[in-house]
């Protein structure tokens, strides 16, 4: 190709690696036209083209910069030249593009502009059987901003922002895309502000701790959680060398109640993590009946009977003739554990309403004082993800705070757990993917600490892929996220980032060695994003729709809202017995 060619910009200076260095011909202008179309030499995220014999090499500008003009003696200037660096992403043979470089230029080849004809041959492979719309690609508004559905989903995302820079809004228009043109698809958003239940309209179905008008109720049964994490919510985890003999009480309450399911595992399979139902009043009761009782004998000899009964249903426990100060009868249990503290913590646990959803999961999964229940986990899983809609929104919003991470973590190791043992069943992963979006994951996923949601998001970052279960992580804070989780994630959205310890986690984690355009970020337009990753063919930068239901969570019309009339005091009113009763419907409402 002759360097007459219009399309001609300079030749290859330089390689290193996935990136080269383009000296950039002496006499080209700053704007360029090219069949009636303009083009601007030099800008970020622009690409450039690189024949090298039948195949042509595709590469994206990163760095732009002209040499220093050294002098001759008698001081007059020699011109220096200007420079662009850029980073190979992939080749194109005829008209199939395809990601990555089988090979590298050499110095003094040719670079040439991409035209809108080697866009199209780009983009060619992205269609709209395989693929979901969410915009237009910024440079050519003529182009639909599409991204790939399989490796969005199975090798995992990342959507990334500021506050206000458009997260909510691309998660519902990702969300409507999905729905629009896949309608047996199955998607989950964790939403710890219930900010999507009005996003997602009639394509979904919301749960909440406290629904309102269309939700559903949220019920995550306190037997389905692991033993630790159970341990940790219902005692504050202080048992110290007890811990393992209430491990063996709860295995054997386990071992009993298990005999009313209807296809009872084997005793050996069965452990304090497996999720059988058992009663924790019952275990309330044994355990402080422990406890409370006195004998006749010193030692633990001739139990007393209780002067007044109890009742493990009303957390009654059996009322027993006190001990004797001295050593004489009745006498106290010599091998009391003294966990009386940690049992008033179950206690207020078991009646504060905060907790019911846990603690008193429902008619169908709250079992009586032998463990039997009327429902299952299937049932209840089969709510949330096997219904006829594509969306599903677990509002946690109504979730006490110091137990959030560990519900999170529960409720996706029940799903994920569920689709794993599902194996070649027609509702695993395998058969029917999944997708799994968590809304503000710093909380759930902190850079060094350990919650259950961490460990459970981690395994599915690691083997999601491989049992057709995919995450999506979307947060304002990349830099509190955990790096392990963070690099999973094949396909990385990046809205506006502002801040330098943000785009430094983000340059770390991002894909096809393209971490120098994170110095772009703090410039895009509000709903505009970078995409790079295995979604789209090359790194592309996109003008994301704007969602047609909005987020709750969208920014409110300030001057609009203070020309206005103020509200009255009464709504104070409402406000606090809102609070009161944990719910957003009035009474005529209700």
């Amino acid at each position: 190709m002759a360097k007459s060619d219009p399309t001609f910009i300079g030749h290859v200076d330089s390689v290193s690696g996935s990136t080269i260095t383009i000296q950039l011909k002496e006499d080209l202008p700053s704007l360029v036209m090219i069949s009636g179309q303009s083009y601007r030499i030099g800008q970020i995220g622009a690409f450039v083209r690189i024949p090298v014999g039948y195949t042509q090499l595709y590469a994206i500008c990163t760095l732009v910069g002209s040499a220093a003009a050294p002098t001759l003696d008698d001081d007059s200037p020699i011109p220096g030249h200007r420079w662009m660096r850029a980073t190979l992403f992939g080749e194109s043979m005829g008209e199939i593009f395809e990601r990555g470089v089988s090979q590298f230029p050499t110095i003094d080849d040719e670079v040439h502009l991409v035209t809108p004809k080697d866009v199209g041959i780009i983009y060619e492979s992205t269609t709209e059987e395989n693929a979901i719309t969410i915009g237009n690609i910024a440079a050519s508004s003529g182009i639909l901003g599409r991204l790939s559905l399989t490796p969005f989903v199975t090798r995992h995302s990342a959507i990334l922002g500021s506050t206000g820079s458009g997260k909510s809004n691309l998660v519902a228009v990702i969300f409507s895309a999905i729905s629009t043109s896949f309608p047996s698809s199955r998607a989950i958003i964790i939403d710890p502000h219930g900010e999507y239940a009005s996003a997602v309209g009639a394509s979904g179905k919301v749960f909440k701790i406290n629904p309102e008008r269309d939700e559903f109720p949220l019920y995550i049964p306190y037997w389905a959680l692991p033993f630790d994490e159970f341990i940790q919510i219902a005692t504050g985890g202080n048992l110290g060398i007890h811990e393992t003999a209430i491990r063996d009480i709860i295995t054997s309450m386990k071992n009993e109640a298990a005999q009313h399911l209807g296809t009872p595992p084997p005793e050996t399979t069965v452990t304090a993590d497996s999720p059988i139902p058992y009663s924790v009043k019952q275990l309330w009761f044994d355990l402080v009946n422990y406890e409370r009782q006195t004998f006749n004998q010193n030692g633990g000899r001739d139990p007393l009977a209780p002067e007044e009964p109890g009742n493990p249903e009303t957390l009654t426990p059996n009322k027993y003739p006190a001990a004797a100060a001295y050593n004489q009868a009745p006498y106290k249990n010599p091998t009391a554990r003294n966990i009386e503290r940690q049992l008033e913590l179950l206690k207020s646990r078991l009646t504060d309403s905060r907790y019911g959803f846990l603690f008193n999961p429902g008619e169908q999964l709250t079992p009586d004082l032998s463990g039997s229940t009327e429902g299952d986990l299937d049932s209840t899983i089969s709510s949330w993800i096997g219904h006829n809609k594509p969306i599903t929104v677990f509002d946690m919003s109504g979730t006490p705070s110091e137990i959030l991470p560990t519900i999170v973590g529960t409720l996706l190791r029940m799903i994920y757990d569920i689709l794993f043992w599902g194996g070649e069943t027609n509702i695993s992963g395998k058969k029917q993917p999944l997708l799994m979006i968590l809304e503000e994951a710093h909380l759930f996923l902190p850079e060094g600490a350990e919650t259950p949601a961490q460990r459970t998001v981690a395994r599915i970052a690691k083997e999601g892929r491989k049992y057709g279960v995919g995450l999506c992580v979307v947060s304002q804070r990349p830099s509190e996220i955990n790096s392990t989780i963070l690099s999973q994630c094949g396909t990385m959205i990046s809205l506006r980032l502002s801040n330098s310890h943000d785009r430094s986690k983000v340059q770390g984690a991002m894909p096809d060695d393209l971490g120098a355009l994170t110095n772009m970020l703090p410039s895009l337009k509000t709903g505009e994003g970078l995409v790079v990753g295995e979604s789209v063919p090359i790194p592309t930068r996109i003008q994301f729709y704007r969602a047609k239901n909005k987020p709750v969570g969208d920014d409110p019309n300030v001057s609009e809202a203070w020309k206005g009339v103020r509200p009255s005091p009464e709504d104070y009113t409402v406000a606090l017995n809102n609070w009161r009763t944990q719910s957003l419907l009035t009474q005529e409402e209700e």
